[in-house]
């Protein structure tokens, strides 16, 4: 899990990271959905305070959320690696971190949804997603991840014992070029 410090002047509503470029109100939202965060009020460029720091998802909740679960919940889906917590309303928005309000996502559909190609809505048992257009999206509605095997393929039986011999390998000797004559 990440620190994320935040600068936002409070004349302009910018926020940029420390000693980093400025955000987009999207990729800010990304970056500290389950990660710390501090933001630092700034006024001509003199901190004036600091606000609250969120609750990352500990160990526990998170396996209770991975146990609930089990893999990302948009709808055809299916990826159960490397998946993040989500805050359905989001913790600067006043979402609380508690299971009610927390979803597991692949980073693909998390992306996606801090960029507004969909929309997750709703508690935590009964979710609503939706694509950009308002659409409640179906399993194999919107691309996603593959998930089903990779096709099968023989292996190598490895070496049969011929000799080898190198009289018949030419190395790669590129051509001079044409002259201009």
């Amino acid at each position: 899990h990440t620190t994320v410090v935040v600068h936002v002047d409070l004349q302009t509503r910018v926020a940029a990271l420390h000693l980093g470029p400025v955000l987009s109100d999207d990729e800010r939202r990304y970056l500290t959905c389950d990660a710390t965060c501090e933001a630092w009020f700034e006024r001509d460029g003199r901190v004036i305070g600091a606000g609250r720091a969120t609750r990352t998802i500990g160990r526990r909740l998170r396996r209770v959320l991975e146990h609930r679960d089990r893999a990302c919940v948009i709808p055809g889906c299916g990826a159960t690696r490397g998946l993040h917590a989500h805050h359905i309303v989001h913790w600067e928005d006043g979402g609380e971190t508690e299971l009610e309000n927390l979803v597991l996502v692949c980073p693909y559909h998390h992306r996606a949804h801090h960029r507004g190609d969909i929309t997750i809505t709703g508690p935590a048992h009964h979710l609503v997603v939706t694509d950009a257009d308002n659409r409640p999206l179906q399993p194999g509605s919107l691309a996603h991840p593959p998930t089903t095997p990779r096709p099968r393929v023989k292996p190598c039986s490895g070496p049969t014992g011929e000799r080898a011999d190198w009289w018949w390998y030419q190395p790669f000797q590129p051509q001079p070029p044409p002259s201009s004559n």
